[in-house]
This record gives C-alpha cells, sequence and structure tokens, in this order.
C-alpha cells in the first residue's frame, strides 16, 4: 500500500509510485504542511514551470489535520485557475476530449481541502481509465512498518527525484521538457497513452 498526503492533481512522480501497488491510503489525520503539494499543482507553461495553488481558509501557515482545512473562496480562483489551463492547454492534442469532464470541478465548491483533492484524483483516475483501490485514513499513524510511506516526501524538491516518464509538451520547444508536472499536463498532451507511459516508467 502506498501512504500519500491529499494532494491535488498529483504529479507525474505520484503517479508513478501509485500505479506500483494494489492499494493506495490518503491521509487526512496528518497536520498540513506549508510549501508542499497539498494545496498546490504545477503546470508546464511558456515560461517554465507554474504553479497554481488553492486559498485556504486562515492562511497557509495553519497547524490543524487536513480534514479540517477549508478552502477559501473570498476570490474567484477557481474561475482563475480554469483561464489558466485553457490558456496553457487549449491547443494540446487532447484537451477538447477532457475539457467537459473537468471544467465541472471548477465550477461547484466543495467546502474542504481534501474533498477537493480527493475529486481531482477520481478525476484523473477516470481520464486514464484506471480504478484504483483508495481508502482515506482518517487516524494518524506517525510511522509504517509494512507500506511505502510518501507523506515526507511531496514536496516540488523531492518528490521530483522519482522516475518519471518524458513525452511531448507544449510548450517544451521554448523550455525543453519540464519534469514532474501535474498529471494534468501528461493527460492533456498524451491523452489515454499516459496510463501506459506511467505503468512502464
Amino acid at each position: 500500500m502506498l501512504i500519500s498526503p491529499s494532494i491535488p492533481f498529483p504529479p507525474i512522480s505520484w503517479w508513478t509510485l501509485a500505479f506500483q501497488v494494489q492499494h493506495i491510503g490518503i491521509d487526512v489525520a496528518e497536520f498540513y504542511q506549508k510549501m508542499s503539494y497539498r494545496n498546490r499543482y504545477y503546470l508546464a507553461g511558456p515560461q517554465g514551470k507554474q504553479l497554481l495553488s488553492i486559498p485556504l481558509e486562515a492562511g497557509r501557515n495553519q497547524r490543524q489535520a487536513m480534514a479540517g482545512i477549508r478552502i477559501d473562496f473570498k476570490d474567484n480562483w477557481q474561475s482563475r485557475h480554469w483561464k489558466t489551463i485553457v490558456s496553457l492547454y487549449g491547443r494540446s492534442p487532447f484537451f477538447e476530449y477532457f475539457e467537459y469532464k473537468m471544467r465541472p470541478l471548477y465550477e461547484g465548491k466543495l467546502t474542504y481541502l481534501h474533498e477537493w483533492n480527493q475529486a481531482s484524483i477520481k478525476l484523473a483516475s477516470e481520464l486514464l481509465d484506471w480504478k484504483p483501490s483508495i481508502s482515506i485514513i482518517t487516524s494518524y499513524i506517525h510511522h509504517y512498518e509494512q507500506e511505502k510511506d510518501i507523506r515526507n516526501l511531496c514536496t516540488p524538491l523531492k518528490l521530483q527525484q522519482m522516475p518519471h516518464p518524458s513525452y511531448y509538451q507544449v510548450f517544451q520547444d521554448r523550455t525543453g521538457f519540464i519534469p514532474d508536472c501535474s498529471i494534468l499536463d501528461i493527460l492533456f498532451c498524451e491523452g489515454k497513452r499516459a496510463a501506459m507511459l506511467l505503468r512502464n516508467s
């Protein structure tokens, strides 16, 4: 089993690990960690990696379990994120095939961060034609003896060192290949072939 924090549209390295296991446990009992993937994801833009961050009530310096972290809807972040996605991937090979399934996530309002993160993983799994076994962990365990625990690896600097495939990117001619972006990047660029690339990397 893979023990993972709750993160939105996880990076490609997360998926290469997930494809290697039979079950994924998403820990919502652990404390929120700032500067990690727990409320952010990265896309490949014309100037390099582009950060999209989900705003949180009480800001990012809070210390409480992920299960209690609420999303801040004071500014229209969903509209901003969606406009960025359209701007970066509107001309990608598979955007038109996935847009209608993706848009509703950016139009509804889920109260808690872990709910939005879980919805994003479920959606990406559906687009990959992959049905992983996923459970939600609601009681905190500091150390797992037998399981692969990546809760402390889920930062941009640590996870990008994991294996991940190379593939076509929209702005590759300008930036070169940008590794370990969000799963959205490989989905829009490679379509359902992304699952094979992730499984074989």
